[in-house]
């Protein structure tokens, strides 16, 4: 299997550091760190399960200078004090122990920085600007937004000396390779980037006295380092901001300090607080796959120096073709890592189809950025190797019978299987899925369909004994006279007693993504939770005039889905002139289309050939707990326990399943 991906795993020298193969981790936010900025165990487990998985290089992120002003957010490690070097040490040694390189983001998040994080103080930048997502906050809280202290030249050189300091301390604890952190809008694209530096001394105007704190700040690291450390720079090759940082501005700063860097980190996005800049950044299922590789290869090609593409890379195949083509020298895969962090190991053994797919859903970016520590939607493991690194063998082989294929009975089966525990699965449909199926039919889920497929092939494969096409009842579940039973049933539709709603014109939104219902051309969607707002958005895809209309308001749509995205999901609705009626109710359906009643109870009319329903998901809990007098241990999971996300069902199923 390595000859098939000889590109991507071959070494690669960077400065004088070799690599065993072209994969990266890259810097992410895990949220690990003690409250006072030092390595926990949870952090070596976390960041060592993708050494052992095989990455070559493995980047610890967003790590502070110092905590006087460079501290950005709770969970984050402390570089500005000797103390942190002891667990450093630990740190590289669970990296390095098999054969992986061990980097960290050096960073400073200058105006960005809260002053709740600060203890109180006001956050330091180049210029009195308060950052966007600053402004944002207090605008909500009805105050002033807090001030920015622009930064004099004693803080300039207090800053340069903390990151000399910071690298320096890296190398002691037997570091090889730093990133900066030169991207997203931290202190130092702050002072390169027009859009935040409006300083008028040798630091501010052109782009050489801009770019002057940077190459500063990269001396005073190899002047206090020298050659012991290789320096990866990380850069937003386009800010995306009116004023801010494009392509051909960032390569002409590139070549400012080129000499001092040894690799290029190639990103985009000017402001990691702004929410118009989180989608780029962090590419939801919505964007294309390795959506930053032209910026990369462009980079390269100006520079002729090595580059990382990073950004929404799926797999192994498309990154060995990244470097096969010359396109990039390394390839970042991040989220692909915390979805499966054995994906190296599992490709360079030809289990390719065994790796478990991410969906580029950032449920990983999603926690973190509300301080609490990583986890996956789709790995239950990912943040808790601690306690799950090795799930252990029960003490009694139990005979177990899941009812309901969806994904938290297939959990619940590959869990309990892959612990020893002889297990049957009843699924009444022809074919496992459930509720997956569906939300894996829009042409733009294609992130979730290649997880829908693996998650049905681990199951059969699981060697549980699978009935497909079989209702489960209690006399057959009583024949298989099971230690426990664990209901997974999901949900139904809910349909609301209204006139007209069994007409012909009234189909559900399920039944419309996977194509067993059709619309007419001019369609309304009651329902604008996510499910109801991707099948608008598949139906605009296809042409149709498509209005939106919901009892919630404005802000509230599409509020079942993370952040990052909603701001994609909302823009492309827009994009594709769906209209929307918030603050209405669906009083009646007619032959035209429907009625609904707006908050002053007056009734308006909405024509349509076609009402789709979309109006959430009724537990069917009440006929699950009918089965419980049938075996002892007996769990209710999933969408049966009350309808939520995928989250709930795949962490339920195996929370209950690997200590059973």
């Amino acid at each position: 299997m390595q000859k098939k991906y000889e590109y991507i795993f071959s070494p690669f020298r960077l400065g004088d550091v070799e690599i065993k193969n072209r994969i990266q981790v890259p810097p992410m936010l895990s949220c690990m760190a003690t409250p006072d900025g030092y390595v926990t165990r949870e952090m070596i487990e976390f960041y060592g399960s993708f050494a052992r998985g095989g990455a070559g290089m493995v980047t610890i992120g967003d790590s502070a200078v110092d905590f006087e002003y460079a501290h950005a957010h709770f969970g984050q490690l402390n570089l500005g004090d000797d103390r942190c070097i002891g667990g450093l040490a630990t740190l590289a040694e669970a990296v390095q122990k098999y054969g992986a390189k061990i980097s960290i983001e050096l960073d400073h998040s200058g105006r960005l920085s809260p002053p709740g994080v600060l203890n109180g103080k006001y956050p330091i930048g180049p210029s009195p600007i308060p950052s966007k997502i600053e402004e944002m906050a207090a605008l909500m809280q009805g105050r002033a937004p807090n001030p920015v202290t622009e930064m004099d030249q004693a803080m300039i050189d207090e800053v340069i000396d903390h990151f000399a300091a910071a690298a320096f301390r890296c190398v002691k604890a037997g570091f090889e390779i730093v990133t900066v952190h030169g991207g997203h809008g931290q202190l130092l694209s702050q002072f390169v980037s027009l859009y935040s530096n409006k300083r008028t001394d040798r630091y501010g105007g052109s782009l050489e006295n801009r770019a002057r704190f940077v190459i500063e700040l990269l001396t005073a690291i190899r002047k206090k380092v020298g050659d012991r450390l290789a320096l990866e720079y990380r850069i937003s090759a386009d800010e995306f901001v009116p004023g801010g940082m494009n392509e051909d501005e960032t390569i002409n700063f590139l070549k400012l300090i080129r000499e001092k860097i040894d690799l290029i980190n190639v990103s985009v996005g000017g402001m990691i607080g702004d929410p118009r800049h989180l989608a780029p950044m962090a590419q939801p299922y919505l964007f294309p796959h390795a959506y930053n590789l032209h910026r990369a290869h462009r980079i390269k090609e100006a520079l002729n120096m090595p580059v990382t593409a990073v950004g929404s890379i799926p797999d192994l195949k498309t990154a060995d073709g990244i470097v096969r083509e010359g396109k990039a020298d390394m390839v970042a895969m991040g989220r692909a890592h915390i979805a499966d962090p054995e994906l190296v190991n599992k490709t360079m053994r030809g289990l390719e189809d065994d790796i478990r797919p991410c969906l580029r859903c950032n449920f990983c970016g999603e926690r973190p950025k509300d301080f609490f520590p990583v986890r996956c939607a789709v790995n239950p493991v990912a943040g808790r190797e601690m306690e799950y690194r090795c799930v252990p063998m029960p003490l009694k082989k139990k005979k177990v019978v899941i009812v309901g294929g969806g994904p938290a009975g297939m959990e619940a089966a590959i869990t309990a299987s892959s612990r020893g525990h002889d297990v049957i699965l009843y699924e009444k449909r022809d074919e496992l899925g459930g509720i997956l199926r569906i939300a894996a039919s829009p042409s733009f889920k294609h992130d979730m369909k290649r997880f829908m497929e693996w998650m049905v092939r681990k199951t059969l494969n699981s060697g549980a004994q699978i009935r497909l096409g079989t209702m489960a009842t209690m006399d057959s579940i009583r024949g298989d006279r099971p230690d426990v039973l664990i209901m997974a049933m999901g949900a139904e539709p809910v349909v609301p007693d209204i006139p007209g709603i069994k007409g012909k014109n009234v189909v559900w939104a399920g039944d419309v993504d996977t194509g067993r219902a059709s619309t007419g051309e001019t369609v309304v969607v009651a329902g604008a939770g996510l499910t109801g707002c991707e099948t608008a958005l598949m139906l605009s895809m296809e042409g149709k005039d498509v209005t939106i209309i919901d009892m919630i308001k404005e802000e509230d749509i599409a509020g079942d889905t993370g952040i990052v995205s909603r701001i994609k999901l909302l823009e492309m609705l827009h994009e594709g002139n769906v209209q929307f009626r918030t603050e209405v109710r669906l009083k009646e359906v007619t032959d035209k289309g429907v009625l609904v009643a707006d908050s002053k109870g007056s009734k308006v009319e909405f024509h349509s050939d076609t009402v789709v329903l979309s109006l959430g998901m009724r537990a069917l809990r009440e006929k699950a707990e009918e089965f419980r007098v049938i075996a002892r241990e007996f769990h209710i999971i999933g969408d049966c326990v009350r309808p939520r996300n995928l989250v709930a069902a795949i962490h339920e199923a195996f929370n209950i399943t690997a200590e059973m």
